[in-house]
């Protein structure tokens, strides 16, 4: 590392951590979250690191990796229900596909600022914060994969079998964070991609440390589906099977739905539409460029060609857009304001009024979200109200000389002040600040269960997933038939036919984070 690398760095990797854990606390826990969560809880109670469950019933749908880091989490930090502890791993992957990026960049650019601001680009996405604080299996697979990459070009620059090695260990974690999707959606188009600009030399080269790549990614992540497949072969074979099935019959999309990732970019979305149509003919690198143009390109394609579509399946799309948009913001950045073209002249002045039309927009959303709801204080309103309105001042008084340079800066400066201050008021799925606001306060959240849960058994005829995230323990499915212990819980709404055999003790009644109120009914069996 150079001295030049390390002054970048220092920058990129504050930012980086910034970026992604100031959200880390902000949503309750989704139905993804929640399976890992509960799967990692599981783990550590019976003590079986190796065989997943989920509310007790064996899990194969998802390899395991996310969920060790989950485990290791718990493990370390002794927290097993903080969910803002619980997504560190997720957060500081982020921060590793960071470096990976940086990294990458200068593996084929030698360039240290296309780097720095390709890696700035990548921390001040929306998609890539997104995911980052969210403890699922996505970022870990597609970092990963990234990962291989990474190191696969450095393998071709040094030659060297640790290098061939590194990757084939990446490749294993991908496909143990979420099979082979990675590979599909980042990876095949990569070398499709790479092998157009830069040829086959490089392959035929090396092509025994690729056999080994592929070996020891291959036998790495084969050993945890092995041992299942021979304890459990039956189900895991079902469960494959029902996968396949998935991707050819849930969530189908058009061809076009994942056009509209520009809208994911976040500030960047302008530069990711430019970047469709104008990238490498005006880049010092074009061999580079004309790599990163086609590779975007077939990622697009190739995963528009899939049946099963959900925004979270489109991060690859996003990764080789950052990778666009950083070529793109290296030439802006480079050039004199006379030097540029009428067009890009267009597409500074577009970003720069999107970036006051932000700033003067997020106060009055801020005003409706939080401030008149009684959310935030008068002090507060004004302090963030006169941030975002110096910022939009300094844009409208910045000369045409450094007009290009501070719209690319200042665009990713808007997304981390966002981050810091308000995101947590315009987000859809956080409650974490306005979820007593339409209930009574009387009612306690179900956090307080979640941390002491009851010592009897529970069960329920009417809960989802993320209910035995909540509870903090196995919810057993009720049956008429069976015979139940002489206490029990039951999570929601008691059906009638047990109350001819049991009696009341007591009933609590709790507020859950989609503010939704639901009951835990402590029962005791009546005597014959």
């Amino acid at each position: 590392m150079n001295r030049e690398d390390f002054k970048y760095l220092k920058i990129i990797i504050p930012i980086s951590l910034i970026a992604f854990f100031s959200i880390i606390w902000i949503r309750p826990a989704d139905l993804m979250e929640a399976r890992n969560f509960i799967t990692a809880r599981e783990m550590i109670e019976s003590k079986n690191y190796i065989i997943p469950t989920l509310n007790g019933a064996l899990r194969f749908e998802k390899p395991p990796l996310p969920t060790w880091f989950t485990v290791l989490t718990m493990n370390l930090t002794q927290n097993y229900t903080d969910e803002t502890i619980l997504r560190i791993p997720s957060a500081l992957t982020g921060v590793i596909f960071i470096l990976l990026l940086y990294y990458f960049v200068k593996l084929l650019t030698k360039n240290s600022f296309v780097s720095f601001i390709t890696s700035f680009v990548g921390c001040t996405t929306f998609m890539i914060i997104k995911l980052s604080g969210e403890n699922t299996w996505d970022i870990y697979s597609y970092v990963a994969i990234f990962g291989a990459v990474t190191f696969l070009l450095k393998g071709f620059n040094t030659s060297r079998y640790f290098d061939f090695i590194i990757s084939g260990i990446f490749l294993a974690a991908s496909i143990l964070s979420k099979g082979p999707v990675a590979i599909y959606g980042l990876f095949l188009p990569f070398l499709l991609s790479h092998i157009f600009a830069f040829g086959l030399e490089k392959y035929r080269k090396n092509f025994k440390k690729i056999l080994l790549l592929l070996l020891i990614g291959g036998i790495l992540a084969g050993i945890w589906p092995l041992l299942m497949y021979l304890k459990y072969p039956d189900i895991f074979v079902s469960v494959l099977l029902k996968e396949k099935n998935t991707w050819t019959t849930k969530h189908i999309e058009s061809l076009f739905y994942y056009l509209d990732y520009f809208i994911y970019m976040g500030v960047w979305m302008f530069f990711s539409l430019f970047a469709l149509v104008k990238t490498y003919k005006n880049s010092e690198n074009k061999d580079y460029s004309k790599f990163i143009f086609w590779w975007n390109i077939l990622t697009i394609i190739l995963l528009s060609l899939v049946k099963m579509k959900k925004k979270r399946y489109g991060i690859p799309i996003y990764i080789t857009s950052i990778l666009e948009i950083g070529i793109i913001c290296n030439y802006f950045y480079n050039r004199t304001w006379e030097s540029l073209k009428r067009y890009e002249r267009y597409l500074i002045y577009l970003q720069k009024y999107f970036l006051i039309a932000l700033s003067f927009g997020i106060p009055i959303l801020l005003f409706f979200k939080g401030y008149s709801k009684n959310l935030v204080t008068k002090n507060y309103m004004i302090s963030i109200s006169l941030l975002f309105l110096s910022f939009a001042l300094i844009l409208f008084k910045v000369s045409k000389e450094k007009l290009n340079k501070i719209v690319i800066l200042g665009s990713g400066v808007l997304m981390l002040i966002v981050n810091l201050t308000v995101n947590s008021f315009f987000d859809k799925q956080s409650n974490r600040n306005i979820f007593n606001l339409t209930l009574d306060k009387s009612y306690s959240n179900i956090e307080e269960v979640q941390k002491n849960p009851p010592k009897y058994n529970i069960y329920s005829d009417n809960y989802e997933i993320e209910d035995v995230w909540r509870v903090g323990k196995k919810i057993n499915d009720y049956n008429l038939n069976e015979e139940l212990p002489n206490k029990i819980v039951f999570f929601n709404d008691v059906p009638e036919e047990l109350l001819e055999n049991y009696r009341v003790l007591k009933e609590e009644v709790y507020v859950k984070d989609d503010r939704k109120l639901t009951k835990l009914t402590y029962l005791e069996k009546m005597e014959a």
